[in-house]
């Protein structure tokens, strides 16, 4: 029979395999061809895809917290009880990503990932035309059904949306050649396997996107508050658990973690990148209630080929006094000042001058959004959206890691899965450890 090593030598997802110095496993590489984003999605990075592909069909045939058609809750629990979300913190939720989505007044919008239609419901009635993409059949077979007037709805992918089937639908509504006002990608980040995968859907959407329009990416997980995501879920599962423990636990969590966490400043990245001229822009969460939505995950709005605003004036927090309204009424109507440096009570309660996003965002002047003053959102800014510039939370000189890698552990643990398999029938037995090491072999 052949050998092991050339046996796994023949898996076209193996790019090379040999025995470690003391052939107590099989060292393999992925072929660069399995993992790649372009121009297609490798077979492993497929896969990783199908896997939340089927855990989103699950959850939507299921429907466990399907309110009505315009209120599809199924999936939206609390990480720490287990419980749905309160439906009054979800409708906040709906309500502030439409609020971002329809800012720039968009005719045609593109919705990646436009699950029970939480915001085609929202948006449709506002816009000329709604074209929705979503890879589980039962939503997308849900949406047709209900024949939502100006709405399409297509079974795709995120890396699909340059397809000429999406062409085709955002083309049929206006009956001519025409590109999406704003492209949206809310609340689907986290089931992207890396970062390359999430600069190529980005830099897709900048590309599609009309001049003068907006890609709306909502709801990322914080790559820069993970750690305090992860010490407060421990507590909160277990409140008896010692610091030592939580903060054990937490470390494995965060080690296993099997989502997307994107730190603000990789879309910064994305824009400056990108041949159009991007402007970037990271709101908090301004929802009332106290949870791991409004804690531990933001907005990124993107604004592309508009001219540049006038410069914002920089007010510090701590120069102004009082409570929130009375700091911003200081200002006056300075509608081109942005006030930056304020402490997020949520995630340091414990600075001068600390104030919830909800507080203020209810204190803030008409127009005015609160957004991010650091990576990490413990510092806050607020002002007009379209000034925010030259933010630590979007600075790009970090040596730090801006993404985390769960495509990375899925390689990882599945590969060597796939390769006992193959060499059941191909090698003898008995079949050694395999060691899948994370850099791709290259043609």
């Amino acid at each position: 029979m052949t050998s092991v090593v050339d046996a796994l030598r023949q898996h076209p997802w193996v790019g090379s395999a040999s025995w470690n110095t003391d052939r107590t496993a099989i060292v393999v590489r992925p072929d660069a061809a399995a993992t790649a984003v372009r121009p297609v999605p490798g077979a492993l990075l497929r896969e990783h895809l199908a896997h939340w592909q089927h855990v989103y069909e699950f959850v939507y045939a299921a429907a466990a917290d399907r309110h009505g058609d315009d209120l599809d809750l199924s999936g939206w629990r609390a990480s720490d009880t287990g419980a749905p979300f309160p439906r009054e913190h979800m409708l906040e939720w709906i309500e502030h990503a439409v609020g971002l989505v329809l800012r720039s007044d968009p005719g045609i919008v593109l919705e990646i990932g436009c699950g029970s239609g939480l915001l085609a419901h929202r948006v449709h009635t506002r816009t000329r035309g709604y074209v929705g993409l979503d890879v589980a059949e039962p939503v997308v077979a849900r949406l047709r059904e209900q024949r939502l007037p100006g709405v399409r709805v297509l079974r795709a992918a995120a890396h699909e949306i340059t397809s000429e089937a999406v062409a085709a639908a955002v083309r049929d509504i206006d009956a001519g050649p025409a590109a999406p006002d704003c492209v949206v990608l809310n609340s689907v980040t986290q089931c992207f396997p890396d970062e390359r995968y999430l600069s190529a859907v980005i830099s897709d959407a900048l590309d599609l996107v009309a001049a003068g329009g907006t890609v709306v990416v909502g709801d990322i997980r914080n790559l820069g508050t993970a750690p305090d995501y992860a010490r407060w879920l421990e507590s909160a599962r277990a409140p008896g658990r010692t610091d030592a423990e939580v903060a054990r636990r937490a470390h494995d969590r965060l080690a296993a973690e099997e989502e997307l966490l994107c730190d603000p400043r990789v879309f910064a990245r994305i824009a400056r990148q990108h041949r159009r001229e991007v402007r970037t822009t990271a709101y908090a969460k301004p929802f009332r209630a106290d949870t791991e939505l409004t804690r531990y995950r933001y907005d990124i709005v993107y604004t592309v080929d508009t001219p540049a605003p006038p410069p914002a004036e920089a007010v510090d927090w701590a120069d102004l006094s009082g409570p929130p309204a009375e700091r911003l009424r200081e200002l006056g109507d300075e509608r081109h000042t942005l006030v930056t440096g304020i402490p997020n009570a949520l995630l340091d309660g414990q600075a001068r001058g600390a104030v919830t996003p909800a507080d203020l965002a209810a204190a803030a002047p008409r127009g005015w959004a609160v957004l991010l003053d650091s990576a990490d959102a413990r510092r806050l800014a607020v002002g007009l959206p379209d000034r925010q510039a030259n933010s630590a939370a979007l600075d790009g000189s970090t040596s730090r890691p801006v993404c985390n890698d769960p495509f990375d552990r899925f390689v990882r643990q599945r590969l060597p899965e796939v390769l006992i398999d193959h060499l059941d029938t191909r090698a003898a037995t008995p079949i050694p450890r395999i060691v899948v090491v994370e850099e791709p072999t290259t043609p």
